[in-house]
């Protein structure tokens, strides 16, 4: 067998950091920063704990990469979805139901970026990151959206930097919602067709609440 490439050994590397991320992403959610080992997301990933050292050297590491992975992965998906042609309000609730169907699909994802937020000390000092600045950062594509809107006419009047927060606070608080009456419903054994339905209304809701804010007077 021919010795492998240079771009055929980086693939497997970006794979094999792949598989150690999304390992870690289900360690997280179970035992959150400070309870995880990397020992236990070797083991969640297949792999040797030594091999998850040589892709990382330590666990803050590992989770700071992953923690930017995912957020500058969430910030690029919302930046693209704005840029889209079309009524800034339709984008909207658009934006809002899929976010929302993605936490009843990948409900590990949604709670990871619930509680990431709790351990980010754990993390960066002050001086080496803001959560608030992110946070600015990634609503500042909605803002641009809504002052579109606001230009169109197809969203009401008003700070359009307030309104992405109130946007997305509703919307994150749906998420929230939504997951935790997953995980009720599925725990009482409610046959999946009925948990489905109850879903979708709660779904219907949050978005209604989210973009009702947007609605031209």
């Amino acid at each position: 067998m021919s010795p492998r490439t240079k771009e055929q050994n980086e693939i497997i590397r970006k794979q094999r950091k792949q598989e150690i991320l999304q390992a870690a992403i289900r360690v997280y959610v179970d035992k959150g920063y400070v309870a995880s080992e990397m020992s236990d997301i070797a083991n969640q990933a297949g792999l040797a704990h030594g091999l998850v050292y040589y892709y990382f050297k330590n666990k803050k590491a590992l989770f700071r990469e992953l923690y930017e992975y995912m957020m500058e992965e969430s910030k690029q998906y919302t930046k693209t979805f704005f840029q889209q042609e079309g009524s800034s309000y339709a984008l909207f609730e658009s934006y809002a139901r899929i976010v929302c169907e993605r936490v009843l699909e990948n409900p590990v994802t949604q709670r990871f970026y619930m509680r990431i937020s709790l351990d980010v000390h754990h993390l960066y000092t002050p001086e080496e990151f803001s959560p608030f600045e992110w946070i600015r950062n990634f609503m500042s594509q909605m803002t641009l959206a809504i002052e579109k809107g606001i230009q169109q006419g197809a969203i009401q009047q008003g700070d359009a930097n307030l309104m992405a927060v109130q946007f997305w606070g509703s919307v994150s608080q749906g998420m929230n919602y939504l997951d935790q009456v997953q995980q009720e419903l599925t725990a009482q054994g409610i046959p999946d067709a009925d948990r489905k339905d109850q879903l979708k209304t709660i779904l219907d809701q949050v978005v209604e609440s989210a973009i009702s804010l947007f609605k031209p007077k």
